[in-house]
């Protein structure tokens, strides 16, 4: 597609959803930007178009992938460090991030929140930083493209790394017992994601994590009616698009607000879940080995009843 023809898509989307300019490119252009960028009189680059269109709940990687230009070839270099962090090699992770770091000034916004994401993240788990200052992080990197972002002005269109970055602010809310911030933001999130992404195999694989992190916070803060409902949610949202790896863990959250809100029939279903749940727990699955100590758990709770 022509960058002209994207200009076109994303007034008329914007259009649709009674966006106005200045909502939509908050704290990605000015108005009067956006609006040249619309009637095709200018052509922005790549990373700017993919923001307002994601923001717009429109799919924009194939902007990236179709340019090859350094913004996408950076995004990848963290995109790489993080899987390195995650297999447990720390050191290398740190040393590529490190080296990734002395391009920081040139990086796109978005690369510049990226990079300040995992920074972080690896700051906290190598306890160098405690909970609260990743918090303060996290909100600082959003507040890059989000200025006027606090607990209370959540952003009504966000960007697919804007998302990601709130809901590791609500999952830092919830390491620290703010099951009622976390459940808020995740909310939110949650509504944005059913409300603006058009393709619904796209909005759920952007739900399943929500869900999973949701519920999971409404149980712990004994919603459970509202946790089975998301949980269920989650589930769905795995079985649709195949995703096994975070199945167990909502089946998992699912199981354990039944076992607690124990109506009749909640118990045996909570069983089968767990039992399901366990059953799925290969090591593709996300913290498998400690999920199922959980489930274990779960069912020797459950059968103790």
């Amino acid at each position: 597609m022509d960058k002209k023809d994207i200009g076109k898509l994303i007034k008329t989307r914007r259009e649709e959803k009674n966006c106005t300019q200045e909502e939509l490119c908050n704290g990605i252009c000015t108005p009067s930007t956006l609006s040249r960028i619309e009637s095709g009189k200018f052509c922005s680059n790549t990373s700017v178009l993919a923001r307002l269109l994601e923001r717009l709940g429109l799919s924009a990687d194939y902007l990236r992938e179709a340019n090859n230009d350094e913004d996408y070839l950076v995004r990848q270099k963290i995109r790489d460090i993080n899987h390195v962090n995650i297999s447990g090699d720390r050191e290398k992770a740190r040393s590529m991030l490190a080296e990734l770091g002395k391009n920081y000034d040139s990086f796109s916004v978005e690369n510049k929140q990226r990079y300040e994401v995992i920074d972080t993240k690896m700051l906290y788990e190598d306890g160098l930083i405690d909970a609260k200052t990743q918090l303060d992080h996290l909100e600082d990197s959003l507040r890059l493209t989000v200025p006027n972002y606090d607990e209370n002005n959540l952003p009504k269109y966000m960007t697919n790394m804007e998302a990601q970055i709130l809901r590791d602010i609500a999952n830092s809310y919830g390491g620290m017992q703010g099951y009622e911030s976390a459940a808020t933001i995740l909310t939110h999130i949650k509504g944005n994601i059913e409300k603006n992404i058009v393709d619904k195999a796209y909005s759920a694989r952007k739900l399943i994590n929500v869900c999973y992190s949701l519920s999971k916070y409404l149980g712990l803060m004994g919603r459970y009616d509202e946790s089975i409902q998301v949980s269920q949610e989650g589930i769905e949202c795995c079985e649709y698009v195949s995703n096994l790896s975070r199945l167990p863990s909502c089946m998992y959250n699912c199981a354990w607000s039944l076992a607690r809100r124990n109506n009749v029939g909640d118990k045996e279903e909570a069983k089968k879940l767990a039992e399901e749940a366990l059953s799925l727990c290969t090591p593709r699955v996300w913290d498998a080995d400690e999920l199922k100590e959980c489930i274990s758990r779960l069912l020797m709770e459950i059968k103790n009843q």
